[in-house]
């Protein structure tokens, strides 16, 4: 005799491909009141990922068995309305010229760098003067 499923166990209802992407869906879920958890799993710990490949190196999102179908609509309204961006329509400023002040260290840190290596040329010019006398 089968038991019906506890209402609070969780379920995996999907698996994304990036931790990046499961965080995204777990969000989504969130904001819907539905509340959503994704677990790594050893491929993604191990650099390893796609869903494509074998769906148990991606990460998996769970939900309440009792909010499964309410998971899965809000998903898929979510995919429905989404936007494609076209990034050539994107104002995304213009790229800073190689000799700008945001490129180069402070004055402090140049100085501090300067006095660094200075301070090891003598100590190899002292390490020599002493190994040379010795």
């Amino acid at each position: 005799m089968s038991h019906p499923p506890d209402p609070d166990q969780l379920t995996t209802i999907t698996t994304a491909t990036s931790e990046f992407s499961a965080q995204l869906l777990v969000a989504i879920l969130n904001d819907a009141g539905i509340e959503a958890f994704a677990f790594g799993s050893t491929g993604t710990a191990l650099g390893i990922t796609g869903q494509s490949t074998n769906p148990r190196w991606g990460v998996p999102i769970q939900v309440r068995c009792k909010d499964i179908e309410a998971a899965k609509t809000t998903l898929l309204a979510n995919k429905r309305d989404s936007i494609d961006i076209d990034w050539d329509m994107v104002d995304v400023g213009t790229p800073e010229e190689d000799g700008s002040p945001h490129n180069t260290p402070p004055l402090a840190a140049r100085f501090a760098w300067l006095v660094a290596a200075a301070v090891m040329v003598l100590g190899l010019l002292l390490a020599i003067i002493v190994l040379a006398g010795g």
